[in-house]
């Protein structure tokens, strides 16, 4: 899996022990971590503040038994980063492996530089760390629709399109192939759209078209982001011209949806039903389903 710049094209002169291991097993263990790594939400966190909330456990120890009694902890992410890619456990040295990867990954550093205490690891392009995480994507594939609630109901509860309303818009715009599910939370309609997708390489052409739709209306995932933080329902969001479209002819009023492919970012914005089914797969190495 070329990530990161790839392991040819970085430090040729050393034997990298990411290529000392079955390649396939690696790969399993890979996007198996990067999951677990990305999914729960307190846990990220606590790795992206480097342990400020409380010591960072190793889940390639702790993958072999449930209640992480034999689990190694450490008080930064660089002791952990060492931990993983240094371990002397042969049994779990695939596991320690797919970890250091997957940690490399949520935090945007060079996981083909071997760590060490210069921490020169932790440097890496803006646009490669971002290319790293866009290529782990949801499978079955999914795009992410945003700005798709409709305002307060009666009862102070957030509404929003439903799934077939959502579905019939979708269809409208050339893109059928797609089953809608609409995202609530305690306030009601979180705004969020969820487009789910065929397991196979079909649904994964369906589901990168609709995508590449939005980001060539610019309103993509950038265009998203740059919009952010606003809390969707306000009173004043029909007078922003970024989230709702006025029909000058009737004066009706549209929301403007924004939307990309899901990623392993997104395991957040996703219920934990479908949390819990999907998987994580490489984009540039998908072979359809294993």
């Amino acid at each position: 899996m070329r990530v990161g710049g790839g392991f040819q094209n970085n430090n040729a002169g050393f034997n990298h022990k990411h290529l000392e291991v079955d390649q396939s097993a690696l790969m399993k263990a890979f996007l198996h971590f990067v999951k677990a790594v990305f999914e729960n939400t307190g846990q990220k966190k606590n790795y992206l503040e480097d342990g400020k909330q409380g010591r960072l456990q190793c889940l390639a120890c702790g993958k072999s038994n449930a209640k992480f009694r034999s689990s190694k902890d450490f008080s930064d992410m660089h002791g952990l980063i060492m931990h993983t890619y240094y371990s002397d456990n042969a049994d779990l040295r695939v596991d320690h492996l797919g970890l250091h990867k997957a940690l490399c990954v949520l935090m945007g550093w060079n996981y083909s530089k071997p760590p060490d205490n210069s921490k020169a690891y932790r440097f890496l392009p803006a646009d490669e760390a971002v290319s790293n995480q866009e290529d782990l994507i949801m499978w079955p594939p999914v795009v992410i629709v945003h700005n798709t609630i409709t305002g307060k109901g009666k009862d102070g509860r957030m509404e929003g399109l439903g799934n077939k309303a959502m579905d019939s818009k979708l269809r409208d715009l050339g893109f059928g192939s797609g089953k809608c599910k609409s995202m609530y939370g305690r306030e009601g309609h979180l705004g969020i759209t969820v487009v789910k997708f065929a397991s196979d390489q079909s649904g994964l052409i369906d589901a990168v078209r609709l995508a590449e739709y939005f980001e060539k209306e610019n309103r993509g995932r950038k265009a998203w982001s740059h919009l952010q933080p606003l809390t969707l329902g306000k009173d004043d969001d029909d007078k922003n011209p970024n989230l709702v479209k006025v029909d000058e002819r009737n004066g009706e009023k549209k929301r403007i949806f924004y939307g990309y492919l899901g990623t392993v970012a997104d395991l957040d914005k996703v219920d934990f039903d479908m949390r819990n089914k999907v998987v994580i797969e490489s984009r540039r190495e998908h072979k359809g389903p294993r």
